[in-house]
């Protein structure tokens, strides 16, 4: 499909079918060292303190032996995955996954091959925590955090989720693949935020296919966009070096952020979208686009 020529919101639905796992819950979302978790069918995830969230393996769809690493909705029926670490590289089952004083998160193969960990962890690790917001890190005496899920984003972000310059989304190759795929969505240095495609498998970006314009111009260096914010109440805005909001969600529809989760995800077809979907349900219900 080619990409759309606007920040445009459309539908999107996971349809990913995998089974209900039997949770078993950490210590209101904390997690200490030596830690593990197991890729196999029914392993138990690390769950926030409220359950909305777990932090896991999950198995990809027609790959019985093949799992990834991530976090998703819990409570949802399509329990739609909102991050995952090994995307590239799908984990075998036995794989295993520890928290370690040293790196923090370790995930190695049943052979012992390192396939992903967690990296830039500077300070002394007393532990990790899954959040009620859907950000995992990994935490030192005083809480502060040495590394997090919110600063190392895949393809979604959340509400209460900051993107600096320079942080970007990438998405994945298809609906049921995992893979780095060919579109960005990225805070340039510069404050504009833009949605361009890559030349895979290098970094390449091409020109935009979107462009927010929020560049600071020759008379006026702090319009430009220093942030890209995805506040609390579900609205999506760049900050500007001046402390003025550009909106990305429009007062159109308007959701509540206490009776329904919230999420903006980067397509496979390149498409930027904001969802959300209703935290009390009863039959078969979707995430639902955000409109204006």
């Amino acid at each position: 499909m080619a990409p759309s020529s606007q920040l445009v919101l459309l539908p999107l639905f996971l349809l990913i079918q995998l089974p209900d796992f039997v949770f078993s819950q950490t210590n209101n979302g904390n997690v200490k060292f030596g830690a593990s978790l197991f890729a196999e069918k029914n392993s138990s995830p690390w769950l926030s303190a409220s359950g909305d969230f777990a932090f896991g393996f999950r198995q990809l769809r027609n790959q019985d032996d093949l799992f990834l690493l991530c976090i998703w909705y819990a409570k949802i029926p399509d329990k739609t995955i909102i991050w995952c670490a090994n995307g590239n590289k799908p984990a075998a089952v036995k794989s295993n996954v520890v928290l370690t004083p040293e790196i923090g998160l370790a995930l190695t193969s049943p052979q012992g091959e390192e396939l992903w960990k967690s990296v830039s962890i500077d300070g002394q690790i007393a532990g990790a925590v899954m959040s009620d917001e859907g950000n995992f890190a990994i935490v030192d005496s005083r809480s502060e955090k040495l590394w997090e899920t919110f600063k190392n984003p895949t393809d979604t972000i959340l509400p209460s989720q900051i993107l600096d310059r320079e942080s970007f989304l990438s998405s994945r190759q298809s609906e049921a693949n995992y893979s780095k795929g060919r579109f960005q969505f990225r805070l340039q240095q510069d404050g504009n935020l833009v949605l361009n495609t890559i030349n895979l498998p290098s970094d390449f970006a091409n020109e935009p296919y979107y462009e927010s314009n929020t560049t600071s111009d020759t008379s006026n260096s702090v319009t430009a966009g220093n942030q890209l914010v995805f506040n609390e109440s579900g609205y999506l805005y760049i900050l500007r070096e001046n402390g003025e909001r550009f909106n990305l969600t429009t007062q159109g529809e308007r959701v509540s952020t206490k009776d329904n989760y919230f999420r903006a995800t980067l397509s496979f077809d390149g498409v930027f979208t904001q969802y959300f979907h209703p935290k009390s349900f009863s039959g078969n219900v979707s995430w639902k686009s955000l409109k204006g």
